[in-house]
């Protein structure tokens, strides 16, 4: 059986050090050099030309080996044991298998068995054809796969497995590695760059060849700090027949949760705000959302149960906020401004009735601790006003005896107003506040607006150890508000005059109107929209109808191949429902009894 593979000069490290010298099975080994010359990174020019060659060769493999059995592997590949004989019998039945690349089922076309005929030939010269338009293979080879019914193609075991096999994460914002039994190769994959590749096959590999409590104890420990699916579910998935198709959106149409804007319009003239600069006037338009049209939504919609009210802009603007909070209450409805409220402007009637009808929780926007500080960005807002309704929050908190709402002072971190980081965390301190210090927006609506200078402090008060958005980037290859994208499916937002826009960044088109095209139900189930949840789950290109397009995080999302997986849309690799002390608890005795284990062999051994 031959082993074809296709390398360039940036990769050949790979073939020489971890490839051949891993390779355990007696393969005739056909390796094909590209002329690509450069950094081998994912999507620069050269990673394409490579990826263009490889797609010519696979089809010159098929067709002078008419009727055989061929595999096809990337350089970027550790061997732990034999692979032929499991290839084969995967084989029986099928015209294709390959390695599984994530829990939703993608099929990775870096590794994989062919069986060549005039099937896998039509295939893969229409996968070339997508190639020269799209740049890379993957996505355009699941995509054609799955349209070609003729194909019979499947799953190889979960002992081939790569970074994403059983999380969909990227290395190293997912630093530990899962690592199946009896694992037979390693693919580094989900992970940009030959130094991020190298770090993780060796990660891979000082893994693999520890003991077995060791690599029992990794998991565990995994486990716990990422999140997965189970190894059953990844076994059953690549047991199957039949590959799955792609994750069905329509599983989102009635949402329980959704965002409905209040208000667009904003007293404040924050600089970065495009609310502030006229940009959402004229895109999305400055209204207020009624009270009739809340209560038309809301009898429209009875599965929905839970209601983001902020967005573009002040919610505390919309004179009937308080009529709103009292008819959701009525109704079961909960209601929530997690976005953010600057809280400058509002009756003490309406702060009470954020209590009386329980809102669930409120983001106040406080960029500073001082009014000198505060209002070089939150210009025209008063500083001591917001504090003093605060207050009179959680004086009526405490004449009503109620947790709600849960208050949180949310710090943008510029460069005016690091320094009363501390003196703001105290205050939020003594006024019962969860405080959270965000990343300043930088260009993402226009110039970047009094960068941070104490890099490191704002590293430390962040928690991420980064200071601002491009080096979040740069660390974790995705955008810092990447998961503004899973509100197309978890929580739409709908504009105040019915619009869905679906996310809160969107404001250059919509999906249709809640109150004049039939319902949430009729926008989330049309084309348009699904195209776009395709788009952004890397399933399909980018369509020039989506507002995605236009969109930073969907640039950043090509750049770094970072796409949506199924399994953060569905609370997979979140351990929900799941009770985490018990979890931690069990896990650091059941790591407890294989440490001691361990150590009675290493006893007994040396006895």
């Amino acid at each position: 059986m031959k082993l074809v593979g296709v390398y360039s000069s940036s990769h050949e490290t790979f073939k020489d050090e971890w490839f051949l010298r891993t390779l355990k099975d007696d393969y005739e080994v056909c390796l094909y050099p590209s002329e690509a010359r450069g950094h081998g990174n994912y999507m620069e020019a050269d990673w394409q030309q490579a990826v263009r060659f490889k797609s010519a060769k696979i089809i010159e493999t098929i067709q002078k080996n008419w009727g055989e059995v061929f595999v096809y592997s990337d350089m970027d590949v550790l061997f732990v044991g034999p692979t032929k004989t499991t290839i084969q019998s995967c084989l029986n039945g099928k015209d294709i298998v390959c390695q599984l690349d994530d829990p939703g089922g993608n099929l990775c076309t870096g590794f994989f068995a062919v069986r060549a005929n005039d099937v896998t030939l039509k295939l893969w010269q229409q996968v070339q054809r997508a190639t020269a338009c799209e740049g890379r293979d993957q996505i355009a080879f699941n995509r054609l796969v799955r349209a070609m019914k003729e194909v019979r193609a499947g799953y190889l075991p979960p002992s081939f497995f790569g970074m994403g096999t059983f999380t969909g994460r990227q290395f190293p914002e997912a630093s530990r590695i899962y690592i199946p039994a009896n694992p037979v190769m390693f693919h580094a994959n989900f992970t940009i760059g030959v130094e991020q590749k190298t770090a993780l096959l060796d990660r891979a590999q000082r893994i693999i060849t520890r003991h077995r409590p060791g690599r029992v104890a990794n998991n565990l420990f995994f486990r716990l700090r990422h999140g997965m699916i189970t190894p059953e579910v990844i076994k059953t998935l690549t047991r199957g027949d039949r590959i799955t198709q792609h994750y069905d959106c329509n599983a989102f149409v009635r949402p329980s949760s959704v965002a409905l804007d209040l208000s667009t319009a904003c007293q404040l003239k924050c600089p970065s705000c495009p609310t502030a600069t006229g940009v959402i006037a004229k895109s999305i338009g400055t209204g207020i959302l009624p009270l009739a049209n809340f209560e038309k939504f809301l009898q429209e919609h009875p599965w929905v149960s839970d209601i983001e009210l902020s967005n573009w802009g002040e919610v505390f603007l919309n004179k009937d906020l308080e009529s709103i909070l009292r008819h959701a209450h009525e109704r079961h409805v909960a209601l929530r401004i997690d976005n953010g409220a600057n809280l400058d402007r509002a009756s003490d009637r309406v702060l009470e009735a954020v209590v009386k009808y329980n809102l669930r929780s409120l983001t106040c926007s406080i960029d500073g601790a001082s009014q000198e500080v505060y209002s070089i960005y939150r210009v025209n807002g008063n500083f001591d006003r917001v504090i003093e309704h605060i207050r009179r929050i959680n004086a009526f908190k405490k004449q009503y005896r109620s947790e709600y709402p849960a208050l949180r002072w949310q710090y943008v971190a510029f460069g005016h107003n690091e320094h009363e980081i501390a003196r703001a965390r105290a205050m939020a301190g003594e006024l019962g506040m969860e405080f959270y210090v965000k990343l300043s927006w930088d260009d993402l609506y226009g110039e970047t607006f009094s960068p941070v200078k104490d890099r490191e402090l704002i590293r430390k008060e962040s928690g991420l150890g980064v200071a601002d958005r491009r080096e979040y980037e740069e660390k974790f290859n995705r955008n810092y508000i990447a998961p503004s994208c899973h509100q197309l499916w978890q929580r739409p937002h709908i504009n105040f005059d019915g619009r869905v826009l679906g996310c809160s960044i969107n404001h250059w088109d919509d999906f249709g109107n809640v109150f004049t095209n039939g319902g949430l139900e009729v926008c989330l189930k049309g084309e348009k929209m699904q195209r776009t949840k395709d788009m952004l789950m890397g399933v399909t290109e980018a369509h020039t109808d989506s507002p995605c397009v236009k969109c930073q995080i969907y640039a950043s999302m090509v750049k770094n191949n970072a796409w949506i997986r199924p399994q953060e849309l569905v609370g997979l690799s979140g351990g929900s429902g799941r009770n985490t002390s018990s979890l931690l608890s069990r896990s650091i005795r059941r790591v407890g009894r294989l440490y001691r284990r361990g150590r009675r062999f290493q006893r007994q051994g040396r006895k």
